[in-house]
């Protein structure tokens, strides 16, 4: 069955200047041609019976649900039923996305229990599926390009790991990230994955990214794809744990979803899901000390400064890619969008527009969390409710409770397993019961990984000696 009520989502850039684009097309094409992020061109509404319903229904289920009005008539029903099936066979919760229950105020939603122990896990896996099929069914080939801060390349190495329609190429900051992080991804040893450490930051990385798509002529020569969280499939697969997670608790309309939060990706998927009709109170953004989402809220100063390392590591960026879809969305004006990021792009500062600003408080509120106050949650979590968590999450419950009162029911989204970070949450909680065999095994294994400057030209030589 081909479902053709979805057909007419069209999605265009935030920047106004790129060719529209279905659901197929946009999955591949990451960056907009213009400089711009793709976004629907409107936000569906699933009806209040449909998400009361969701209470009843598996993880899986609800995914459907929310994914069918985003796709079109390129993929069918069964087939899409068939993708998210498989996509989410290797979690080790039945749930997926397990809620952990504190007490009646208090959760965690867990979003570490698929292969890489990370969130990046849930979009992953599907994305790697239904793209292998398009390519599959057109006898065609891609080469993926991705920065990550962590986790967003693990899982992109996992999903796509031996799939003969893909190459992979990750880059990741060179000694910025955990060894943990970052032995998931370069102990693979599969012929499509391309492992680049980069001399820089992951500013610089993405930064690197965002200027390959915008070369459109080197684009198209080398067939070329994204799967960082500018890709609007990551968005979308991440909007099914908001509905999830709300249809397992009965009082879901004073819910905080406090989000530790870098690209912007995760949250933005909580607010998407709020204009698909999802009722909860607001989502805070759960920053560390390099805030500056945090005082963009709080005053309009989106300057960037540099980069202090902290234990949270995948938080510690400048660019939040994907706050770019929400200012836009807030505004609906293309050209003040185009205005502002040619801004930070020259000037590495912009100012949010008052009106901008208004409408995000509405749904948002944000909030640091200092070193200090990170390892004390890790400490206290640890002691109190024998619960381990790891340094995001644990940004995550820190500025959910300054940001919470006694009637709200605060969620907390746990975006990775303390194991990923199994050094620095050994160290504050004097113990590594926590560290699974799965991770003890990586110091074990080979790595494999070429070190590169921060140079677009010797990153496009990398790939340029792999495609041919």
């Amino acid at each position: 069955m081909i479902m053709t009520e979805s057909s007419s989502m069209i999605y265009k850039s935030t920047r106004g200047k790129a060719r529209e684009l279905g659901f197929k097309d946009v999955i591949f094409e990451g960056l907009a041609s213009d400089g711009g992020l793709y976004v629907p061109s409107s936000w569906p509404v699933l009806g209040s019976k449909l998400i009361e319903s969701f209470s009843d229904m598996s993880y899986q289920e609800i995914a459907y649900n929310v994914f069918k009005p985003y796709l079109d008539d390129t993929i069918s029903e069964d087939t899409l039923k068939e993708i998210i099936h498989y996509s989410y066979k290797n979690f080790t919760s039945n749930e997926i996305t397990p809620l952990r229950k504190i007490n009646n105020n208090e959760y965690l939603l867990e979003l570490f229990h698929g292969p890489t122990y990370a969130f990046k896990d849930i979009a992953m896996q599907f994305i790697s599926r239904i793209m292998d099929y398009y390519l599959t069914r057109d006898n065609s080939h891609i080469n993926i390009l991705g920065a990550t801060s962590g986790d967003t390349g693990s899982a992109a190495i996992y999903g796509f790991e031996n799939i003969k329609s893909s190459n992979v190429f990750i880059l990741h900051p060179y000694n910025l990230i955990s060894p943990t992080q970052r032995k998931f991804m370069t102990t693979i040893n599969s012929e499509n994955i391309i492992n680049i450490a980069v001399k820089g930051n992951f500013d610089d990385c993405q930064n690197i990214i965002k200027e390959i798509f915008s070369d459109e002529e080197y684009k198209k020569s080398n067939n070329l794809g994204a799967i960082n969280s500018i890709n609007w499939a990551r968005i979308m697969c991440q909007i099914t744990y908001y509905f999830y997670s709300a249809s397992r608790i009965k009082d879901n309309e004073n819910i905080i979803y406090s989000v530790p939060t870098g690209n912007f990706g995760d949250i933005l998927a909580g607010y998407i899901s709020k204009k698909m009709g999802l009722k909860f109170k607001k989502l805070n953004i759960a920053t560390n000390e390099n805030n500056i989402l945090d005082r963009t809220l709080r005053s309009g100063d989106h300057s960037i400064k540099g980069v202090v390392s902290t234990t949270s590591p995948s938080i510690d960026i400048q660019i939040s890619s994907n706050f770019e879809r929400l200012v836009y969305d807030s505004c609906k004006d293309s050209k003040y969008i185009q205005e502002i990021m040619h801004s930070l792009k020259k000037e590495g500062v912009f100012n949010l527009s008052e009106k901008s600003r208004s409408y995000i408080n509405n749904y948002f509120s944000s909030d640091t969390a200092t070193e200090d106050e990170v390892k004390d949650i890790i400490l206290q979590y640890y002691v109190d409710h024998d619960i381990t968590l790891d340094p995001h999450t644990a940004v995550g419950v820190s500025c959910g409770k300054k940001q919470s009162t006694a009637n709200d029911i605060l969620v907390t989204l746990s975006t990775a397993h303390p194991a990923k970070f199994k050094d620095t949450v050994s160290k504050i909680i004097s113990n590594d019961s926590f560290i699974t065999d799965k991770v003890k095994n990586l110091d074990t294994m080979e790595e494999n990984m070429m070190i590169a400057n921060n140079n677009i030209e010797e990153i496009k030589d990398i790939i340029n000696k792999k495609v041919s």
